[in-house]
């Protein structure tokens, strides 16, 4: 055998070698991936190599990104985004850091996400990042608080005109049965102004009737300083309130709080706000008089539509109204099982 055909015959040889390990491994991959999807399927988890694409990606953003308030805004938002084909993400939730509400804000905006969904905490620099938002063609809607001075496309909230006269109406429920000093506690945020409006609404609603309304200032800087204000108000001995109308979740526990400290349960009436456990649970023991709270799920819901329907016509409604619910010892039941039952369905 010549020299060349030697040659010849190695090169054919590793050739089939080459060939013969390539089959082998990839022979060994294609098991693999064969045995890998086995695994997924019997444990019952989904592939993450496995993507599903969305026409739109929404952030959604707030300071109290994992109170449970937030996360019915969330759930209602998710549940809207999949009817609409879209995903949403909750910024900022479960983070080892804490980061402000405008590095969250700038997150976002850097992700190039499809619209944001926000809580603004009234400081002017939040306009100014809403407007960059717009800017970089991302659409912003505000919930709860409203930036009415910036770019934003829309407002979710409240009508507050209308949760004034609700209020009201449980104080006069409240005067009815014998009290007639009411102390409505506002925080010493000077820039809300929304609850100068409830406020107003309530004496408007009451007038004419033999109630006295007050307003009380609450430092609103920690949950302390708010214990501390509302127990010096119930325990003033010349000029002591019969009810006490609380328009922030804070105030309503610390106001049940101190009545349960202090042993004023009964000479003093709660009238409070937002929806918890321990809220609901005090009205059953007639301890808090009633509570208002918001459809936070259609508050989720309505600012994904609000987004997707700018997005597609580029137009939208200015303000989008969120229902006002009143839970008192007639329906606190009734409530607590339908939370119950929606919980299980999730």
């Amino acid at each position: 055998m010549s020299d060349k055909q030697k040659e010849s015959r190695k090169n054919r040889v590793i050739s089939i070698a080459t060939i013969s390990s390539f089959a082998v491994g990839l022979i060994i991959i294609l098991l693999g991936m064969a045995y890998y999807k086995f695994q997924i399927s019997k444990l019952g988890i989904s592939d993450p190599t496995e993507y599903t694409k969305y026409k739109y990606h929404y952030a959604i953003i707030s300071e109290e990104a994992d109170e449970p308030f937030w996360e019915a805004i969330y759930q209602g938002a998710q549940g809207k985004g999949k009817e609409q084909d879209t995903y949403v993400e909750k910024i900022g939730s479960n983070l080892s850091v804490n980061y402000s509400l405008s590095d969250l804000m700038e997150i976002a905006i850097a992700s190039k996400v499809d619209g944001i969904i926000i809580e603004p905490n009234g400081e002017s620099y939040m306009d100014d990042l809403i407007n960059k938002a717009d800017q970089a063609g991302i659409p912003v809607v505000t919930v709860l608080r409203d930036a009415p001075l910036s770019n934003r496309k829309s407002f979710i909230g409240i009508n507050t005109y209308n949760q004034g006269q609700s209020y009201g109406l449980q104080v006069l429920q409240v005067v009815n049965e014998g009290r007639h000093k009411v102390a409505v506690l506002l925080n010493s945020d000077s820039k809300d102004t929304d609850q100068s409006i409830i406020y107003s609404n309530i004496v408007e609603t009451v007038r004419n009737r033999k109630v006295e309304v007050d307003s009380a200032t609450i430092n609103t800087q920690s949950t302390f300083s708010s214990e501390e204000d509302i127990r010096n108000i119930i325990m003033n001995t010349e000029n002591p309130p019969d009810v006490l109308v609380c328009l922030t979740a804070i105030d309503t526990l610390s106001a049940y709080q101190a009545v349960v400290d202090y042993n004023k349960v009964g000479d003093v009436d709660i009238i409070g706000y937002y929806d918890s456990d321990l809220i609901l649970r005090a009205i059953q023991k007639n301890i808090i008089h009633s509570t208002m709270t918001i459809d936070a799920k259609q508050m989720g819901a309505y600012s994904v539509e609000a987004l997707t329907e700018y997005r597609e016509t580029k137009r939208v409604s200015d303000f989008f109204s969120v229902d006002i619910n009143v839970i008192n010892q007639k329906n606190v039941k009734d409530y607590i099982n339908n939370e119950s039952k929606d919980e299980k369905t999730q």
